[in-house]
């Protein structure tokens, strides 16, 4: 194994560029049109979005680029640190981006736009758990979930 596998800490345009890649991930697999692959499209469109609501926390908790370790942090400190480093869990952190969801509502009202619905359907959809489900989707569902990250993903960024 290289070091492309080495465990390290990411700023938030780092992971905006990881997100990117791995929304081509995505695409280049929903391309290929075999069922077989539905799954990992699903699972990447949601990582895509994970990318960038932990680029979107960090930038909001700033300090936390820079913490080591938990140990020493407040207990709400600490949750939002596991939610960065550790946790997958999308809806926890969109609850954790109140100023994010207004901005976007606030949007949504003046454009006839849908961002927040389109944002928590994906965040309500996806889970880190798609990785090991037997059960397959199809190209087409994985098709319009990876429309809905598309969209989300012009509003993360």
């Amino acid at each position: 194994m290289g070091k492309i596998f080495r465990r390290e800490r990411l700023k938030p345009s780092q992971l905006r560029t990881v997100a990117q890649r791995r929304l081509d991930d995505a695409e280049w697999l929903r391309k290929s049109g075999q069922n077989a692959r539905a799954n990992a499209v699903f699972y990447l469109g949601g990582f895509v979005v994970e990318c960038l609501l932990k680029a979107k926390m960090l930038e909001r908790y700033r300090f936390m680029q820079h913490v080591g370790s938990p140990r020493d942090l407040s207990d709400q400190d600490r949750e939002v640190w596991n939610l960065i480093y550790r946790s997958h869990d999308l809806e926890e952190m969109l609850e954790r981006l109140p100023e994010m969801r207004q901005r976007m509502m606030e949007a949504d009202r003046r454009e006839g736009t849908q961002r927040v619905e389109a944002l928590s359907t994906v965040c309500e959809q996806w889970t880190i758990f798609a990785r090991y489900s037997p059960k397959m989707q199809t190209m087409a569902e994985a098709e319009v979930f990876l429309d809905e990250v598309r969209r989300v993903k012009r509003w993360l960024e």
